[in-house]
């Protein structure tokens, strides 16, 4: 056995080269605060071993991409483990950085002969701000694809050469195959060499000059107590790995693995929003608008990077003290706190904005829809052809290229009809009773009078009328109960017909109310003397197929919060049938059979 050490090692020199790599003498004894540089090498070969099995699965192409994400994520063993390893390690590695940059500072180890050193590892911050940005984009997903525009869009305000970078990035005028490609290279080659590069060069630099102690450490000490890197310092920074991991990983746990949205689709209006290390950037532009757009795009982020860059050259005093470096210390953490309260405003401004948290919504619904419509197949065409067979889209569609001149919905289409914004939930049928002559619902074209009821009252009728379309979820006996008094024995009857399907009186018959079928025959023919007869404004869609009908029904369904559209798979006759409520609406059979 000892032949083949000597063998092995004449051959390979690995006892030396360990030796050099180990043997470091860590002047003033190893330390808890030298641990955030070997953290973020742990870090980055754990991105890098989570990215390598992540990319044999990967397919960079517009058509392809967010299959192989949807296959690694959700039909993969443990594939949401690696993604998420892999998506929330990159937030890890940022935040070590800053971390481990603001411990450097501190202690002041940028200062002469470390010059070169703390240059390094700016560039370094730079690589992976760089790495978040180009990542981003590889799931060709609503929120990456939309992000990564608005990044483009910055690069486009430098002056002179800002439209040749945004249009190399691009891959031409626009998003397509051509961007994630280059995006690809960028994120798997060119950053990652790079990155090894000059990590290579920080790691050599820093073994040339070694550790900063703490500035308060004497002289004899320095000299006196000498610990090898090896076991002492490197026990610490392997129990701080460990502890990192443990914390990744029960993070990824307890989100599930990272998200992955609804496809991209060029076409939708998605408010985009960067990665949280960007936020304050995306905030500072709110506040550069016009001519001024460059002062946030350029000229700030560009003065920052210099100051950062001539920070040892223009602290040139010796002392390491903090006392002794108050301006430098000033500017640095009222960048810091710059930052922070940036960021802290653009995530209070989104979680107040009505226009965000509506996207949110429908982004969420969205999603989940194309989750399960994944889990049938993806069309050759590419992830947002998975939208092709669903219902729900297609009713979508319908409804822009019919009704929404006509109806808003969440602050998008014409006034003239009511608001179908949460259209058919208990709120909404309150309100309608409540106010019918409202901005909401029919205005001065409205002839009901408004139910003069408390609101508790108001949402039992609702309860009741909802109950007769067979979809409500989660219904209340007693206040369903309640609700059928109100009606049947209140003045709602003097106008409405309500159990009789066939019967006419002046008002809409509410026999089924809102459910499929009575949708169905409203749709075609609102003129029909069991609506609104000859006061009836709103133009028929008998023309629709029964496919398209269908189809526009569900998408009505699909706007309220209190119905929501489940799809599940058959495996004895591999049929799928859509789920509405508590019942499977035929035509929604058919509507599968015909596509």
């Amino acid at each position: 056995m000892s032949g083949i050490r000597e063998w092995f090692e004449d051959r390979t020199g690995m006892k030396t080269l360990l030796k050099v790599a180990l043997d470091e003498p860590v002047h003033g004894g190893a330390k808890w605060s030298y641990i955030f540089g070997s953290g973020l090498v742990f870090l980055f070969i754990l991105q890098a071993v989570t990215g390598i099995v992540m990319a044999s699965f990967y397919s960079p192409s517009s058509t392809s991409a967010w299959g192989s994400v949807y296959y690694l994520q959700y039909k993969t063993s443990f594939g949401w483990f690696v993604r998420g390893l892999h998506h929330f390690g990159s937030s890890a590695m940022m935040i070590l950085a800053l971390v481990h940059m603001f411990q450097v500072f501190i202690f002041g180890a940028y200062k002469k002969p470390r010059e070169l050193n703390w240059i390094s590892g700016v560039i370094l911050l730079l690589f992976l701000a760089g790495f978040g940005l180009t990542g981003y984009l590889l799931p060709w997903d609503q929120k990456g694809y939309w992000a990564t525009q608005v990044a483009t869009n910055i690069m486009g305000t430098i002056p002179v050469i800002g439209k040749y970078i945004k249009i190399i990035n691009q891959g031409g005028g626009d998003y397509g195959n051509f961007t994630i490609t280059r995006f690809y290279t960028l994120h798997v080659f060119l950053l990652p060499i790079s990155l090894v590069f000059f990590l290579f060069i920080h790691m050599a630099l820093f073994r040339k000059h070694g550790v900063t102690p703490y500035w308060k450490m004497r002289e004899e000490v320095m000299k006196n107590r000498v610990d090898p890197f090896w076991p002492d310092q490197v026990y610490k920074d392997v129990v701080f790995a460990i502890g990192m991991y443990a914390v990744l990983a029960g993070w990824v746990f307890w989100n599930k693995g990272a998200e992955l949205n609804s496809p991209a689709d060029p076409a939708s209006n998605y408010l985009a929003r960067p990665e949280w290390y960007f936020l304050f950037l995306f905030q500072l532009l709110k506040y550069c608008q016009g001519k001024f757009l460059i002062v946030g795009t350029v000229i700030v982020p560009a003065l920052a990077l210099i100051f950062l860059c001539v920070l040892p050259f223009i602290d040139r005093n010796t002392s390491r003290y903090p006392s002794k470096r108050i301006p430098f210390f000033g500017a640095v953490f009222s960048g810091l706190a710059g930052i922070i309260a940036l960021t802290i405003l653009s995530i209070h401004h989104d979680s107040h904005d009505i226009h965000i948290i509506h996207q949110r919504e429908a982004a969420e619904k969205q999603t989940a829809r194309a989750i399960k419509l994944a889990a049938r197949g993806i069309p050759p065409q590419g992830g947002l052809s998975v939208f092709l067979n669903d219902p729900v889209a297609l009713g979508e569609k319908i409804f822009k290229e019919s009704c929404i001149g006509c109806h808003m919905v969440k602050g998008e289409g014409g006034e003239t009809g009511p608001d179908f914004t949460d259209f058919g939930s208990r709120e909404w049928v309150s309100e309608l009773l409540k106010d019918p002559k409202g901005k909401k619902f029919f205005k001065e074209s409205g002839a009901m009078p408004p139910v003069k009821q408390p609101d508790e009252s108001l949402r039992d009728m609702a309860e009741f009328l909802l109950s007769q379309s067979g979809g409500l979820h989660n219904q209340s006996a007693d206040r369903l109960e309640r609700g059928k008094e109100l009606v049947l024995k209140g003045n709602c009857v003097i106008c409405h017909p309500i159990g009789d399907k066939d019967a006419k009186k002046v008002a809409p018959n509410l026999t089924g109310y809102l459910s499929e079928e009575w949708l169905k025959e409203f749709i075609k023919n609102p003129s029909d003397p069991k609506f609104y007869g000859t006061r009836n404004k709103m133009p028929g869609f008998d023309k629709l197929s029964e496919r398209e009908m269908d189809a526009l029904i569900q998408y009505l369904f699909s706007l309220s919060k209190d119905r929501a559209l489940v799809s599940e798979k058959e495996e004895g006759n591999k049929k799928t049938k859509y789920v509405f409520g508590q019942t499977a609406p035929r035509s929604i059979t058919a509507f599968k059979s015909e596509s």
